[in-house]
């Protein structure tokens, strides 16, 4: 019996001690938060390295969210060089001939895929995948105005399912902390007045 009281206390004060933790860190993180209630003159400076600037601090869920976004753009920008490579027209008869095709055509095959064909093909133009004449294309204006792949569709899928898989490695490497389940109220039958 002394055994079980014992374990609850300690269980008990590691909560508190745990809370604690939190409440000083959330403190601390206020402190230098320019938008919290502390007086900004004393504020100090943070120093953010020019290479850290943007990006979510590391193991954090902003960081697990931000590869996991990578990751779905990656395969849809995959997914629209194969619809590409299969549906496009060779430049010659060669495997390894420059893939196009029109953006009007592209369009109506992909809008059955997805709503976001503008925002893959200017994500995979970045990523040098792929190319167009002008800044963006628009539906009806731009229908006859050609996509092209700006490699094999071998060396790009290589490329990408590559990328993918070490942003997979990044995902698996980090540890997700442990979520405890919300216990569920228990029903209160309502009292009954006289």
């Amino acid at each position: 019996m002394e055994a079980k009281g014992n374990t609850v206390e300690r269980s008990v004060l590691s909560r508190i001690n745990m809370f604690n933790q939190h409440v000083e860190e959330h403190k601390n993180w206020q402190r230098v938060n320019p938008f919290s209630h502390y007086n900004v003159r004393d504020v100090p400076k943070r120093s953010i390295q020019k290479d850290l600037y943007g990006t979510p601090p590391a193991g954090s869920l902003s960081e697990r969210r931000a590869v996991q976004a990578q990751i779905l753009s990656l395969q849809e920008i995959l997914q629209l060089c194969e619809l590409i490579n299969e549906n496009g027209e060779r430049q010659s008869a060669d495997e390894a001939a420059e893939v196009s095709i029109m953006f009007g055509v592209l369009f109506e095959m992909y809008d059955h895929i997805s709503d976001k064909l503008l925002g893959t093909l200017l994500c995979a133009r970045k990523h040098k995948y792929i190319d167009f004449e002008g800044e963006t294309l628009f539906q009806g204006r731009d229908d006859k105005k050609g996509v092209r792949l700006l490699r094999p569709f071998e060396e790009l899928r290589d490329g990408i399912l590559n990328k993918i898989k070490s942003l997979r490695c990044i995902l698996a490497e980090q540890p997700v902390e442990p979520v405890e389940p919300v216990k569920p109220v228990e029903s209160v039958e309502p009292v009954e007045q006289p």
